[in-house]
Parts: structure tokens; C-alpha cells; sequence
């Protein structure tokens, strides 16, 4: 516990640091809400399992580490460095953060017409208004230690704002480095993405970790998300780190109506992962979809928490997670969907499968439903088992070994999920490295 107060103490002292270097921006409504959010974080401390939000995931192994507070500066790194963490045969808006810092030489900004696009520390002095308007307003980090560290540091990130009406035919890859090899790094980045009335957009988080020898990584990215009148976002979160790595991150969104958020989260390796995504429904008619893949091996843990929040009438939810674990990975699911008072006609569906491929894989998984009103139609549920033998059978009588049979049924059990994302370069690449991942295991 003291290697924990010690990693408390010493990004307090950091945050006290960073302050001082602020110069003007130190008196801002948005650095008043960073001192709230640290002195917040100072009082709850990092969570423990006692936290019901953190039963079932420890996260004390990956706090005992004695980290840096990445430096926001430039990076040595090369476009070489990062070229296996980009999207081949995708033409992207590329950002990309090192150790949370923006790192121009790295991107590739192509779409310029009714986009901005700004490190976020920019637009807090060129955005300042919009900024203002939505920064910490739509994740809420009052009870959340982890969300109230990520918005005492919030310095850079992105923010991308798409006008009114656009359609952005080229998508966004947002690409966070934590270049740990000199030191085990601890590297915060925050964004801001606001979709217009009627527009559209296509947004790709990913997350990478460079370390050496018993150096580890800790990555907080959290995105908050407003999707004005009829806009729509597709967002995918893409997870596949080395084991010196832990993430914890949250997309927070909020939905005017008749607004579209579409969600893909696909992990497939990493330490310690843990994934926020929170929606609220805010306008009448307003339909949020959360698709998500977990496919581990080894001792990676990874927790997907969910919250769809139906605040008012007519508006939808549907919710698929699967996960496949094998060897000692630990998979965890709490999902929630909130309907108030007012959010009548409300359709909402939520289910969860797991297949076990160990004896050894863990599965800890958490439907919820609070309805307040009377008049909806809502669903949850939740499955872990292993294969099913007469599949297996099934296929094995048709000419294939057993292996095979067992590679074949969950890859399509996979596809389910992969089949969601609609960029086609990303969804075939992952499909490759999910049929790849199978042989291996089963052969």
C-alpha cells in the first residue's frame, strides 16, 4: 500500500509542477476544473477491489510501479517507430501522441474542409468557447479516481470538431505511444470530438507501448464524445499491446436527437486493460450501439464497463460483447442500461457471451437494468460455457480435424462482432490476426 500512496503523492506533486509552468492558462475555468479534479483524486485515492466498480479487477500491480509523468515535449521517435502500429491501405487522418504529447512530425492531417483539427492544448486558447462548453461536462469525475487523474492532467490529446452537415469520408486514427523504454511512463491524454448537427465521422483509437526489460507502460486516454441533431460517429477502439503494457480508458458521449453512435471495442492483448464507455440518450429518437470483442490469452485481464443512459423517450440500445479466454486471462463484463422517468417507448438490449478454452480463464460478468418507467422494452443476459461439443462434432464429420472444427466455429463466434466495423481495411486486418491468433492456440 505504501508503493500506492507514493505513486499518489508523487503525481500530486507532478500536477503542482505542471501548474506552475501554465503561465496564463493557470487562471482558466478549465485549469480551475483540473485543481478540483486533482484535490478530487487526492481524497479518493487510486481504487481497490473494496471499489464495487473494481471487484474484479486489481489494478494495485499496475500502481506499485515507479513511473514518470511523461513529458509533454517532443519525441525522438521516427515514422519508422511507429509504422507497425498504423493502418496499411487506409487513407486516414492520422494523429499521433507520444507519451501524450502531439507529435506533428509523426501525423498526417488530409481532410482540411469542415474540420478542425488541434492538439488539444491549442484549442484551449483557439477553441476556447466550445472547450468550455464540454470539457469535463460529459465525463463525470467527482466519484471516479481514475477519470478525476485523467482531467487534473488533461493538457493534450486531440480535438477534432466536424461543421455542420459535413460528411468526413476519411477517418480519423488516434494513435497514443508510451515510449517506455527509457523508464516505466505514465502518460495521460484527454480528447474532445464534436460532431455536428447532421454530420458524420469515423473515428479509430489505438494504443501502443515501446518498453524494454522491467520497464512497463500505463496509458489513460479518455475521449468525451457530443453528437449534435442527427450526427453520427463510428468509433473503434483497437487493443492489441504487449504484456509490459496496462490501459485504462472511457469514452464518455452524449446524444442530441436522432443522433447515431456506433461502438466497436476489440481487444486482443495487453496487461491490464480496462475499458469505460458510457452514453447518454439525451435526445428523443437518439440510438447508441456497443459492440465488443475480447480474445486473450496468457494472464491479460481486460473489464468492459458499459452505461447506456436513457434520459428521455423513443430512443434505442442494443449491446453485444463476446469474449474468448484462454490460459489465466481473466475477462470481465458489467454492463448497465439506466431508462428514467421519462424515457418512455425506450428499446434496449444487452447480452454478454463468453467461451472458456481453459480451465484456467476466468469470466466475471455483470448485466444490469434500472428501469424507471413503465412503458419499454429491455433485455439483458449473459452466457459463459465452453464449445459445444455437437458443432464440433458436426464439423469434424465433414472432413476436419478437431482443431480445425474448434479454430472455424470461433472465428465465426468472433465475426459476430468484427463484422460491425465498417471501415474494411481495419475489419480484414483483424480478421487476419483473430484467424492467425486461433491457429496458433489450437494447433
Amino acid at each position: 500500500m505504501s508503493e500506492v500512496l507514493n505513486l499518489q503523492e508523487k503525481l500530486v506533486k507532478e500536477f503542482a509542477l505542471v501548474e506552475g509552468a501554465l503561465n496564463g492558462q493557470a487562471k482558466t475555468p478549465v485549469h480551475a476544473i483540473r485543481k478540483q479534479a486533482m484535490k478530487r483524486f487526492a481524497e479518493l485515492g487510486f481504487p481497490t477491489i473494496r471499489h464495487e466498480e473494481w471487484k474484479y479487477t486489481n489494478i494495485m500491480p499496475v500502481v506499485k510501479n515507479d513511473y514518470v509523468l511523461a513529458p509533454q515535449s517532443s519525441t525522438t521517435l521516427t515514422k519508422a517507430d511507429i509504422e507497425p502500429f498504423l493502418m496499411p491501405d487506409v487513407k486516414a487522418n492520422v494523429l499521433v501522441f507520444v507519451n501524450g504529447a502531439y507529435a506533428a512530425n509523426l501525423s498526417t492531417i488530409i481532410s482540411t474542409k469542415n474540420v478542425e483539427i488541434l492538439p488539444l492544448v491549442e484549442a484551449f486558447t483557439k477553441k476556447t468557447v466550445i472547450v468550455e462548453q464540454h470539457f469535463a461536462q460529459i465525463a463525470a469525475w467527482q466519484n471516479d479516481a481514475m477519470l478525476a487523474l485523467n482531467t487534473a492532467f488533461a493538457l493534450n490529446g486531440a480535438y477534432i470538431e466536424i461543421a455542420k452537415g459535413a460528411v468526413v469520408e476519411e477517418p480519423f486514427h488516434l494513435l497514443f505511444v508510451n515510449d517506455s523504454r527509457a523508464q516505466s511512463t505514465f502518460a495521460p491524454a484527454r480528447n474532445l470530438i464534436v460532431v455536428g448537427a447532421n454530420a458524420e465521422a469515423t473515428i479509430v483509437e489505438s494504443a501502443h507501448t515501446l518498453a524494454t526489460g522491467e520497464n512497463v507502460g500505463f496509458t489513460n486516454v479518455v475521449s468525451e464524445v457530443v453528437l449534435a441533431d442527427n450526427a453520427r460517429l463510428h468509433h473503434y477502439k483497437i487493443q492489441n499491446d504487449v504484456e509490459q503494457s496496462h490501459f485504462i480508458g472511457a469514452l464518455y458521449a452524449h446524444q442530441e436527437a436522432t443522433s447515431v453512435l456506433n461502438t466497436v471495442v476489440v481487444t486482443l492483448s495487453g496487461g491490464i486493460v480496462r475499458n469505460n464507455l458510457s452514453a447518454v440518450l439525451a435526445g428523443k429518437g437518439a440510438d447508441t450501439h456497443f459492440y465488443g470483442l475480447y480474445l486473450v490469452n496468457g494472464k491479460t485481464l481486460v473489464d468492459n464497463h458499459t452505461l447506456a443512459d436513457h434520459a428521455v423517450a423513443h430512443c434505442t440500445s442494443n449491446e453485444l460483447y463476446k469474449g474468448i479466454m484462454d490460459d489465466r486471462s481473466t475477462g470481465v463484463f458489467n454492463g448497465k442500461i439506466m431508462v428514467r422517468a421519462d424515457a418512455q417507448k425506450t428499446l434496449a438490449y444487452q447480452s454478454n457471451r463468453n467461451i472458456l478454452m481453459s480451465p484456467h480463464a476466468t469470466v466475471n460478468t455483470k448485466p444490469q437494468l434500472e428501469i424507471f418507467a413503465d412503458d419499454v422494452k429491455c433485455s439483458h443476459g449473459c452466457t459463459a460455457g465452453q464449445l459445444d461439443d455437437e458443432s464440433v462434432f458436426y464439423l469434424r464429420a465433414r472432413g476436419l480435424d478437431k482443431e480445425q472444427a474448434q479454430a472455424l466455429l470461433l472465428y465465426a463466434f468472433a465475426g459476430e462482432i468484427t463484422e460491425k466495423i465498417g471501415l474494411e481495411p481495419l475489419r480484414e486486418r483483424l480478421e487476419t490476426i483473430i484467424a492467425e491468433r486461433l491457429h496458433q492456440e489450437l494447433v
